[in-house]
């Protein structure tokens, strides 16, 4: 199996990240306008977008939580565990992620929609999937 490479688009400015949380409109926690490290804690919430930044310190994958039961730390450190545990890749390349936290009130639409909107803003392609290559007859 060949892993996928994570290669950037853009980089989460301050002023980026200003743009995105504005997005968020009512449904926005509070503002969270630093980088975390891949494996901390950015902080309490139910609900988020988040942005992983690759050790290029671009942004190259864009994802939402959606927790299903009470959690005992962050819903988006919680889901980038559960990506960088599952995906040799994405532990070598992911090295920071950017987080707009929302309201747990937040409909999950609402989540969806704003998921496809952040990562269309910084041209990320919202479905990443690993490939087996075929093997020909």
């Amino acid at each position: 199996m060949t892993d996928t490479v994570w290669t950037g688009v853009v980089p989460i400015t301050d002023t980026r990240y200003a743009m995105l949380v504005q997005l968020a409109g009512q449904w926005l926690l509070d503002e969270r306008p630093e980088p975390v490290p891949i494996g901390e804690i950015s902080g309490y919430e139910d609900k988020a977008i988040y942005v992983v930044v690759n050790r290029e310190g671009l942004a190259c994958y864009c994802g939402r939580t959606a927790p299903t039961r009470m959690l005992t730390r962050g819903a988006a450190a919680t889901r980038l565990h559960q990506h960088v545990s599952r995906t040799r890749s994405k532990k070598e390349e992911w090295a920071e992620y950017w987080v707009i936290p929302l309201s747990s009130a937040t409909p999950d639409h609402v989540v969806s929609g704003l998921e496809r909107t952040v990562a269309a803003r910084l041209g990320i392609p919202l479905v990443h999937q690993e490939r087996i290559p075929r093997r020909r007859a």
